[in-house]
């Protein structure tokens, strides 16, 4: 669902305010650690269409790279 979200961001300008709950945004914006560990599975998951993984990277990336807060900051 985060692949159509970033679509509907980008296609129809709509405002997204993703909300990264218990993680450091770092984890999830460089996609390392376990956020690293589920993608290669998926990747093993869904080999024979190695666009649905890519789509979802790209949409994780987006988003963590948004500006926000950090609650940890408060």
């Amino acid at each position: 669902e985060m692949a159509a979200i970033a679509d509907c961001r980008a296609d129809l300008k709509q405002t997204v305010f993703p909300i990264f709950y218990n993680v450091d945004p770092s984890h999830v914006r460089q996609q390392n650690g376990v956020y690293e560990s589920a993608f290669v599975l998926h990747t093993n998951k869904f080999k024979d269409d190695p666009h649905k993984v890519n789509g979802w990277k790209r949409a994780m990336t987006c988003f963590a790279g948004s500006a926000g807060w950090d609650i940890r900051n408060t």
